[in-house]
């Protein structure tokens, strides 16, 4: 077992790893527009000998050239570091990754991911009849990796013709004569463009035979010229195209030419096909027959083949001309999302364009059109030509609807499937959307019940998740002007928390014993120590409360000691606060938010605590220790636990009259002057007043011995 996580650390240690790339390696090194360099490797063993492809800056180029076999990714790193004095770690990761999965390192990865979400896909019923009515249209049924050798055939008896400067010449002029022969053709009306003697399912039939001549025809043009270059045939195939066989290359080879080079294989397949059809053409001008009037389609369908092709709206010939002219990969998918959503942003903003935002736009506004007209020209032939061939069709009995089902299955359901598709991927992203609002919405109301009730003094200090659990179980009330919430000595059942509003206690006899601010709990000692309500509690305004039933209130506070603690300790606080003579005569809310806002310091033995004229900015209470006050070098007074001093300094702000020194080692909780005078004024009471109400204090002489302290 230690020889299995041995090696298990060895091979997950990426430091250890050594990258030993496959032999025979082809590179090319090709330039951008701008005249930078980017490279080109090609794996020749990878995908079973088709070859696979990847691209690389020259700085990934340079940690490929450290990958000698021997050295580990550490060992390149510090060799990298010391040529080109760059730490490249994250680049030499992505290198790695993207080598190695390409095979360039002896072994592919296999696909796991890549046939989990297939098979994941696959439960859509959609994607199943996608599938199916694809491999209708196009079904791959045989292919042959580097078919150099039948390309060549081709090549050596008469293909490489085409691609001399005299030969190139006479192709393009055959072309040229053939659209004018074909316009002049159409003029004349002698043929039609879906009938064949008058006949629309002959018409059709020839079309769909001709449509599969034209992509043969096509390809062979890719195929040949991409031999001229001398790259390869990556794969050639066969497929079922539309019920019908049809060849097919692979130019991803082409990746290791140049942009010019690129765009002549990219032309050759339509001037091939147009070429074809200029042949078809001169032999309908010359036969006035059924063979004049396929000829005739033949060389329709290759003329508006050419210019489909070439129109760089579509991703198709001419489109990947226009992308290797400008250098600008992925037009398409940038102009696309460019039009969609950015502008319409810098239209609103008035933003200022730049020359490449300007191409974009315009690109993905006449390819968005494009598409409508395509859409708009489809549903007019549909209604024009292919529902009277339909009508044909249908009358000539079984034979005639089986052809008519086919071609349905074969033209118009992909494009039902792909409605449909979008149809359901709109209704889907409309329910996440909402879904996804209400996840947010929930979660905000959580957060929100969470930062009140991490305001709670006993809830002070948990962790977050322990807060939105308990903010997850928050029920919220909405209680109206008046309306009592609880009432005394009725069983307590539930702790409230005051989301917004203010409510009144009152004692038993009726009497208000104080007022609950918006961020303040109520009813946790009922619950705690499972006794009747103490008080009443009645709204004075509108009010939004969230309450914690008895079940998780036991679970998230009655059972955790530290929370239940805390809870006894305020309920300590307060009756020591109000057994001090300053704080007496206040209700227990009152106590509860001095209690909260006390600030523990502590002082050692012979240290002062303050001196005669300091600032009275605060009230203290002796938690622990002893002290002693001294009025003119004279000791009036000897303070001890529960002892308050300060007092009359926090209600008049006079300074301090008296010095305070530590007999022992203190522990104070003091109470600011700023705090003191928030509460009372946030309890709707002024500052005179409770002056006023704390007379028999002041007038006792009880603080006298630390008057102005």
């Amino acid at each position: 077992m230690e020889g299995i996580w041995a090696v298990l650390r060895q091979r997950l240690d990426y430091t250890a790893f050594v990258p030993h790339l496959v032999p025979d390696i082809e590179r090319a090194a090709l330039r951008r527009r701008d005249g930078s360099t980017y490279y080109v490797l090609k794996n020749p063993r990878g995908e079973r000998g088709a070859g696979l492809y990847v691209r690389l800056e020259p700085e990934d180029l340079r940690l490929v050239d450290l990958m000698d076999g021997e050295r580990t990714t550490g060992d390149i790193l510090v060799a990298h570091l010391e040529r080109y004095g760059s730490f490249a770690l994250d680049r030499l990761a992505r290198v790695t990754a993207t080598l190695g999965a390409n095979g360039f390192f002896g072994e592919e990865r296999a696909p796991v991911y890549e046939k989990l979400s297939a098979r994941r896909a696959m439960r859509d019923p959609l994607t199943r009849l996608s599938i199916l009515l694809r491999k209708l249209i196009m079904w791959d049924i045989a292919r042959w990796n580097n078919a150099d050798r039948v390309v060549d055939v081709v090549y050596r008896f008469g293909g490489r013709l085409a691609f001399t400067r005299v030969g190139g010449a006479l192709v393009v002029l055959l072309a040229v004569a053939g659209i004018v022969v074909w316009f002049r053709e159409l003029g004349t009306g002698r043929h039609g463009l879906a009938t064949v003697q008058g006949s629309y399912a002959l018409g059709i039939l020839a079309l769909t035979v001709l449509q599969v001549l034209s992509i043969s025809v096509h390809e062979a043009g890719h195929a040949l010229a991409i031999r001229h270059f001398g790259r390869r045939v990556r794969r050639l195939g066969l497929m079922i195209y539309y019920l019908f066989p049809a060849a097919y290359v692979d130019s991803t080879d082409m990746a290791m030419a140049t942009r010019g080079q690129r765009i002549v294989v990219a032309l050759a397949g339509p001037i091939g096909g147009a070429t074809v059809g200029a042949i078809c053409a001169f032999i309908a001008a010359f036969d006035g027959g059924i063979i004049g009037s396929i000829a005739f389609q033949g060389a329709s369908l290759f003329t508006f083949q050419l210019a489909l092709n070439l129109v760089p709206i579509l991703e198709l010939d001419g489109y990947h001309v226009l992308v290797d002219l400008l250098d600008a990969p992925f037009l398409r998918q940038r102009s696309m999302a460019f039009a969609r959503t950015a502008i319409v942003r810098k239209l609103r903003r008035r933003e200022r364009w730049s020359t490449s935002e300007i191409g974009l736009g315009l690109f993905g506004a006449v390819a968005i059109s494009t598409s409508l007209l395509v859409l708009v020209f489809s549903l007019s032939m549909w209604q024009s030509r292919v529902a009277t061939a339909a009508k044909e069709l249908f009358a000539r009995g079984p034979v005639g609807v089986l052809g008519l089902v086919l071609l349905v299955l074969v033209f118009v359901g992909p494009l039902l499937v792909a409605l449909a598709a979008r149809l359901v991927g709109a209704v889907r992203s409309f329910a996440r959307l909402r879904s996804a609002r209400e996840r947010r919405a929930r979660l905000g109301s959580v957060q929100e019940r969470a930062a009140v009730l991490a305001r709670v003094r006993f809830f002070a200090g948990l962790p977050r998740p322990a807060l939105f659990a308990i903010a997850s179980h928050l029920r919220e009330h909405s209680v109206e002007t008046g309306a009592t919430v609880v009432t005394a000595d009725e069983v307590g059942d539930r702790f409230y928390l005051v989301r917004s509003g203010r409510l009144q206690v009152l004692a038993r006899d009726g009497q208000v014993r104080g007022t609950i601010l918006a961020g303040e709990g109520f009813g946790e000692m009922a619950l705690l120590d499972r006794r009747p309500r103490g008080a009443t509690v009645q709204a004075l305004e509108p009010c939004v409360l969230w309450s914690l039933d008895r079940g998780h209130f036991e679970r998230w506070v009655r059972d955790r000691y530290e929370i239940a603690a805390r809870i006894r300790s305020s309920a300590d606080e307060r009756a020591n606060l109000a057994a001090l003579p300053f704080f007496r005569g206040l209700d227990p809310l009152e106590l509860d938010r001095i209690a909260a806002r006390l600030v523990t310091r502590r002082v050692p033995a012979g240290q002062v605590v303050f001196s005669e004229g300091d600032e009275g900015d605060r009230y203290y209470i002796v938690r622990d220790g002893r002290a002693e006050v001294r009025i003119a070098g004279d000791v009036v007074r000897e303070l001890g636990q529960g002892d308050g001093f300060g007092d009359l300094a926090l209600l008049f702000g006079h300074p301090r009259s008296a010095t305070v020194t530590a007999l022992t080692d203190l522990v104070l909780a003091g109470l600011g002057r700023e705090d003191f005078l928030r509460l009372v004024r946030s309890s709707g009471e002024k500052v005179g007043e409770f002056r006023a109400r704390t007379a028999h204090y002041v007038g006792a002489g009880l603080g006298s011995a630390t008057r102005g302290v």
